[in-house]
């Protein structure tokens, strides 16, 4: 058997996530973002993002599916474009993965000011002006995309793992 991976891309709004996604789908794999559903499936205007609250687990439903059809069609690699944090629903992705034979790895942006925000992620309390700041960036360059708020990007940066593991996801248990 090939080998077949699924990454698991995880950061902040506006990191270069889905860049990096698209480079390591290449021509022969797929990338898959739950944000796409709010392009192509409500509005009429599919260049336009038009997120509702209320349909995001009509999206993230949406785009599980896709995941499981793309593993159905042996498709490698696959990226899942999402903060996959620690949680129930990025556990869900991980271990689907894992019982169709895919190897799973998280990976993270490579842009350079992922790397700066990763590197004062590590030390919180002694960056938090330096995450303010970075906060009020991100949300600024997310406002032609995804409009995040920085209140939202705040709470985001205050629950981030540095360290998570795919280990770590696979044994999850929700309290």
């Amino acid at each position: 058997m090939p080998n077949r991976i699924v990454y698991l891309m995880r950061g902040l709004p506006s990191s270069g996530k889905s860049y990096t996604a698209r480079t390591l789908a290449g021509s022969q794999g797929i990338v898959l973002e739950t944000d796409e559903y709010f392009y192509s499936h409500v509005g009429n205007d599919p260049s336009h993002y038009d997120y509702r609250d209320e349909l995001l687990p009509a999206a993230r439903l949406w785009n599980y599916r896709r995941f499981q059809k793309a593993l159905a069609e042996a498709i490698s690699p696959i990226v899942v474009d999402r903060g996959n944090g620690l949680n129930a629903e990025t556990q869900e992705y991980a271990r689907f993965a894992v019982e169709n034979k895919y190897q799973v790895e998280l990976r993270e942006p490579e842009s350079a000011w992922w790397q700066e925000i990763q590197a004062l992620l590590k030390d919180r309390p002694a960056s938090r002006a330096e995450l303010e700041a970075w906060a009020e960036r991100l949300s600024e360059m997310s406002r032609s995309t995804h409009r995040v708020p920085v209140a939202t990007i705040h709470r985001w940066m205050s629950a981030w793992r540095v360290d998570l593991t795919i280990e770590e996801i696979l044994h999850f248990q929700p309290s």
